[in-house]
This record gives structure tokens, C-alpha cells and sequence, in this order.
């Protein structure tokens, strides 16, 4: 009985032994092939698509179904489907769930998705470089934000894979106003690429870094709320179950937004002479705009 059970454990160890390095390595799919249209798509949209990765190493989007195809049908007959969606909500490790709803209305003309890529090149990836680059860009006619019930438009959105933008107004804007659209824009995307390289910031949140997440006595209106917080580095109120509340500082995430949100949105000369009796506010605005610059920032 030992010779046998000796004779079947050598088989074994010759079958394992026998098999190839590739037999049981993982199957595991590219996880780039959504984001790039199909091999066999030679359609204008698809070369725009092609040429836009290759000139700046980003994903360019018209549609937030990524990908979708037959998997079979049930004991019905009914046909089932695999579909894969970009969310905007979704981050690898999140431990909370968004209350953010996103949906769009897409472009479906090709000019205006050309158009669309010619601002993008133009006004917003003049300012981004390097480290700042998205992962993808999402160009559609209009974004529609759902959030606690609220319904809101706003002109971009940011998530994980993609940064959103919405290009309905273009074709009636003037160069002009493209400017002010673009600092509208840039207010959100920057914010939202601060924060995916919170790990750069360590000197900016080292300046306030006693009070974050912290509490003062309420003060009587809104205006001595914001001196006390101006005094301590910050130029945005804690919150209280979603909502700006005084007496609050504000976390990390608050500050780090604000502040990135500025540099964006405002001149050092405006931001200075607005802050000019806040001496912390004045350090903090200056590495955050250090910081953005080298990580790929071009004001």
C-alpha cells in the first residue's frame, strides 16, 4: 500500500513538473484596449482618437460606455451583454460611497468633436504637463451632476480614469470668453490632480498642520469666522455633514482643494493683494503654486 501511494505521488510530481510556466500564469486583459478604438475602426472619430493619444500620451473619449459585446444567451434565448461604463465616483480603494450621480449628453457630430479636441489642445492642455496629465479625456456636449437630489451643469468633472468636459457652449464663445471658460475648467481639473498627488504636498500641509480637522468657539458672524481661519493659513470653512460650517477648520482634502482651486482660478498678484494681511495664507498659496508648477502646471 506504501509502494502504491509512493508510485501515484511521483506521477504527480512528473505531471507538475511537465507543465509549462505560461499554463498557469493569469489570463489578465489590458486594461488600456476600452480607452483605444477597435483595430478594425477606421472611421474619422477613431483617427482623431489615434492621433490625439499619440501627440500627448492621453486617452481621448466621446462616449462613457466603454466597451460592450455578447457574452451568450440564457435557457431564454435572450441575448446577454458585457458593458463597461466610465464612473466618475469610482477610486480603487474607496472605503465611502459617492453621492455624486453623473450622466451626459454626448456629441454626435464630428466637426464639433473636432472642435472639441482643438480647445482642449489649445486652452487646457497649455497648462498641463508632466505629472498633471489625465489618465483620459471625456469630451461631450453636457454634463449633469446629481447630487443629495440637486441637479447642477457643470462645465467639467473629474474621477480616477478621466477628466470631463463639457463643450456646449464652445460655438458661442469668442476667444475671449474660451480664456474665462478655460480658468472656469482648470478650477476643477487642477483641484482634482492636486489630489492625486497628495503625496508632493507635504510642505504645504506641515504650515496648518495643528489645526486640520480641528474646532475654535463659534464666533458671532461668518466674517470673524473667516479672519480666525485666514490667521491659522486657511481660506475655506470646515464641514459638518457636507456643509460649511463656522466654527469648523477644514481637513486636508478641504485645503489642499482650496487652495489648488486658486491657483487655477486667480493671479499671484490678485491672490496677494487679496490676502495681503495673512501672512500664513500668503506661504501656503506660494507652495501650491511651487508645487503645481514643478509637478507640470503652466500658469
Amino acid at each position: 500500500m506504501k509502494r502504491l501511494f509512493y508510485i501515484a505521488l511521483a506521477f504527480l510530481l512528473l505531471a507538475l513538473g511537465s507543465c509549462k510556466k505560461d499554463e498557469v500564469t493569469p489570463d489578465l486583459k489590458d486594461v488600456t484596449t476600452p480607452f483605444l478604438p477597435a483595430v478594425s475602426d477606421n472611421s474619422e472619430e477613431a483617427q482623431l482618437r489615434r492621433d490625439f493619444y499619440a501627440a500627448h500620451g492621453s486617452f481621448l473619449l466621446f462616449n462613457d460606455t466603454l466597451q460592450r459585446y455578447e457574452t451568450g444567451k440564457d435557457i431564454n434565448g435572450e441575448q446577454h451583454y458585457f458593458t463597461e461604463t466610465l464612473d466618475l465616483t469610482y477610486d480603487i480603494g474607496m472605503s465611502t460611497y459617492s453621492n455624486n450621480k453623473y450622466s451626459y449628453t454626448l456629441l454626435t457630430d464630428t466637426e464639433r468633436k473636432r472642435e472639441a479636441v482643438q480647445y482642449v489642445e489649445e486652452y487646457l492642455l497649455t497648462h498641463i504637463t508632466g505629472k498633471l496629465m489625465p489618465y483620459s479625456w471625456l469630451l461631450v456636449d453636457k454634463i449633469s451632476r446629481e447630487f443629495l437630489g440637486a441637479v447642477s451643469s457643470p462645465y467639467a468633472a473629474t474621477g480616477q480614469r478621466a477628466v470631463v468636459v463639457a463643450c456646449n457652449l464652445l460655438p458661442r464663445l469668442t476667444d475671449a470668453q474660451k480664456v474665462q471658460y478655460t480658468r472656469q475648467v482648470m478650477n476643477t481639473i487642477i483641484a482634482k490632480l492636486a489630489a492625486d498627488n497628495t503625496e508632493a504636498f507635504a510642505d504645504f500641509f506641515a504650515v496648518s498642520a495643528a489645526h486640520y480637522d480641528g474646532s475654535f468657539t463659534d464666533p458671532k458672524t461668518t466674517a470673524a469666522n473667516t479672519a480666525i481661519l485666514n490667521e491659522a493659513g486657511f481660506i475655506c470653512r470646515g464641514q459638518s455633514f457636507g456643509s460649511d460650517t463656522n466654527g469648523l477648520y477644514p481637513s486636508q482634502e478641504l485645503d489642499l482643494n482650496a487652495y489648488a482651486r486658486q491657483v487655477a482660478a486667480t493671479t499671484p498678484e490678485a491672490f496677494n493683494k487679496k490676502y495681503a494681511d495673512y501672512p500664513l495664507v500668503l506661504k501656503k498659496f506660494e507652495i501650491m503654486r511651487r508645487i503645481l508648477l514643478d509637478l507640470g502646471y503652466k500658469e
